[in-house]
């Protein structure tokens, strides 16, 4: 049998931009079988969905080997290697299908991204199966960015969004490390069913050791058997005792009737104790699918898509009762009532659909449009995203109209899929209403200047602040973007719109072709 081998290195910019990307295939005796250790790791499909608020890593690289043999068998071996630490997943063909599918639900437009789509196993044979993944792989990398805050595609590599390995720990006692190493002196027989016994001599792993003064158990693993064990039984090695744990228990702390309900179920104060500090993070919760965020503040893309929308309910709800009830003076520039705005979010919150109808709503027009701005301004990325905002800025620089419509159409082109679908709903939405300004005296100018901050942000100015004349230049910015962008909505939302490096006959790669000539690749490889 043979591999074939694909070197994939990665390197991006602080910025996200590509550095550089190293592609190498080549087809070699295999001299040894590649191990890897099967972890507690769980299958990609069963990961809870979820995003990341940043991704601060900015150096990835992965080699990728497998043996030949049919589609449907293959164990692919990837070798992940970033901060200066490597190690290996192992992933099917269908995983890497379902690694496709969450890229371009969350993160690219297969138009930006011109990936093929993996096809499934019965449309493709064997012998062209490792050029698709080979010719995929090599795409990939050309433009991968920070962009990627999917939880489950960094999950496929099992990093998170600091560049470090992580693994989910099965909740089992004997998976959890240990503290300490200990000799039995002692004799002891389990007494109860958490217990073990123990004889003189054996090594045993310490994996909880309280102060004396809160109980004199401990828990440890001896073998495959956890559990609970006198800790006089057994000295440390190499090791000297905390001092909470070598101090005397004095009379008097015996004779305080707390002490003594900690000493008389002091297996249990253990363990609650343990349990207690190894409390999980939320965003550990997040992984795990038992803590979802709601509606106001949670990531779009992450939102969405555990919500089977194409766009938030909140704005096809306001954006729909706004046209239909809301044009009136100053719409979307004067606030509402406090008390309702906040009674509407709860509502969308409590994944309730509220009815805007109500006296209480119908009275108070405004507050359905400050609800709107409000949720756009929670969003931990922006609906433009902190990503492209020097993109956008840039498309604002000295340039011709044509110039700068092809390189807006560009950047928006770039967006995540979910932020590409709202951000067009809303625009034409907010066109729509330009187009009653006589009677709201909400011109394209002044809804620019309302939503701009909403819409685009820079996360390197928020962290530093601004000073002087500089958040007026940072607005003008805001608004000239929102503004062109509200000024040509048909043109830049439309199908048929050609822009540079977009669209033209050799960037769409027809599925046959590409097939055939990756068939023609594997010939030359194996010859």
């Amino acid at each position: 049998s043979f591999y074939i081998l694909f070197n994939l290195k990665i390197q991006t910019r602080a910025e996200g931009n590509v550095h550089s990307t190293v592609m190498r295939v080549g087809v070699a005796r295999a001299l040894r079988r590649l191990s890897v250790v099967k972890g507690h790791f769980p299958k990609l499909v069963d990961c809870a969905h979820f995003h990341y608020e940043h991704v601060d890593f900015s150096s990835l690289e992965s080699d990728a080997s497998w043996t030949s043999g049919s589609a449907k068998d293959l164990v692919f071996l990837v070798q992940v290697s970033c901060q200066g630490k490597t190690w290996m997943v192992r992933r099917s063909y269908e995983e890497f299908r379902t690694l496709d599918a969450h890229l371009h639900q969350c993160i690219y437009d297969r138009r930006y991204s011109q990936l093929l789509a993996l096809p499934a196993l019965c449309e493709i044979g064997d012998r062209i199966f490792t050029p698709l993944l080979s010719e995929y792989l090599n795409r990939l990398s050309m433009i991968v960015d920070n962009k990627m805050n999917c939880g489950p595609v960094l999950s496929w590599m099992e990093i998170d969004n600091h560049g470090n390995r992580f693994q989910l720990k099965e909740e089992a006692s004997l998976n959890v490390p240990a503290i300490a190493a200990a000799r039995v002196i002692k004799r002891y027989t389990a007494q109860a069913n958490d217990e073990i016994s123990i004889e003189v001599g054996d090594i045993l792993s310490v994996i909880d050791m309280p102060p004396k003064e809160d109980t004199t158990w401990w828990r440890g693993k001896h073998g495959f058997q956890v559990g609970f064990f006198p800790s006089e039984c057994v000295e440390l090695i190499n090791e000297k005792r905390p001092q909470s744990v070598n101090a005397p228990v004095s009379k008097q702390a015996l004779c305080h009737p707390l002490l003594v309900v900690s000493k008389k179920h002091g297996k249990l104060m253990g363990f609650l104790r343990t349990f207690m500090k190894s409390r999980p993070t939320k965003q550990k919760l997040k992984q795990r699918g038992i803590l979802k965020e709601r509606v106001f503040g949670c990531d779009l893309g992450e939102h969405l898509l555990n919500s089977g929308q194409d766009v938030p309910q909140v704005l096809t709800s306001c954006s729909e009762f706004i046209e239909k009830y809301g044009v009136v003076d100053g719409i979307y520039r004067h606030s509402g009532v406090s008390s309702n705005i906040q009674k509407l979010r709860h509502e969308f919150d409590s994944e309730n659909v509220p009815d805007l109808t109500k006296d209480v709503y119908m009275q108070d027009i405004h507050c359905v449009g400050s609800l709107c701005k409000l949720y756009f301004r929670e969003l931990p990325n922006p609906l433009l995203t902190y990503q492209l905002y020097d993109k956008f800025a840039e498309c604002m620089g000295e340039m011709t109209e044509e110039e700068r419509m092809m390189k807006v159409h560009d950047v928006i082109q770039q967006l995540p899929p979910p932020h590409y679908r709202t951000l067009e709903y809303l625009i034409k939405h907010l066109a729509r209403l330009a187009t009653c300004s006589g009677e709201t005296n909400m011109h394209i100018k002044n809804l620019a200047i309302v939503w701009a901050p909403n819409l685009l942000r820079s996360k390197e100015i928020e962290v530093a602040g601004l000073n002087g004349a500089d958040p007026f230049k940072e607005v003008r910015i805001q608004s000239v973007v929102v503004e062109f962008l509200l000024s040509n909505v048909e043109v830049l939302f439309s199908d048929s719109f050609t822009s540079v490096g977009r669209f033209s006959a050799g960037m769409l790669i027809d599925l046959g072709c590409c097939l055939c000539r990756q068939c023609t690749m594997f010939s030359c490889l194996v010859n």
